[in-house]
């Protein structure tokens, strides 16, 4: 018996553990405010689309993690408040809707 309830205890705390973050829901969390659907409702000109991010040089996935970190402008950064993969994760979700035209947002 207490091997069975050892082995349930190994065997089942994987699914207990804390799943990573998607990027949507970090982007739901904490950009989309400002950022629905990628654009941008407190400076229209600067958007998270891909050519919007391409002319303003935030068009790679360090330059946008920067951004996510550092904050720009009007934008706060967050490197209090999100972890460094959570910053990666997020870079990359918005990499990568910018690459397909935000058209599932």
């Amino acid at each position: 018996m207490v091997l069975v309830g050892a082995w349930m205890m190994f065997n089942l705390s994987s699914a207990w553990a804390i799943a990573p973050e998607s990027g949507a829901a970090l982007f739901e969390s904490h950009c989309a405010g400002c950022h629905p659907r990628g654009g941008n409702i407190v400076r229209r000109r600067q958007t998270l689309k891909l050519k919007s991010l391409q002319r303003d040089g935030y068009d790679t996935l360090e330059t946008i993690a920067d951004l996510v970190s550092q904050g720009r402008n009007n934008m706060p950064g967050f490197e209090e408040t999100l972890t460094p993969p959570q910053i990666g994760t997020l870079a990359q979700f918005v990499l990568d809707q910018a690459n397909h035209g935000w058209a599932n947002r």
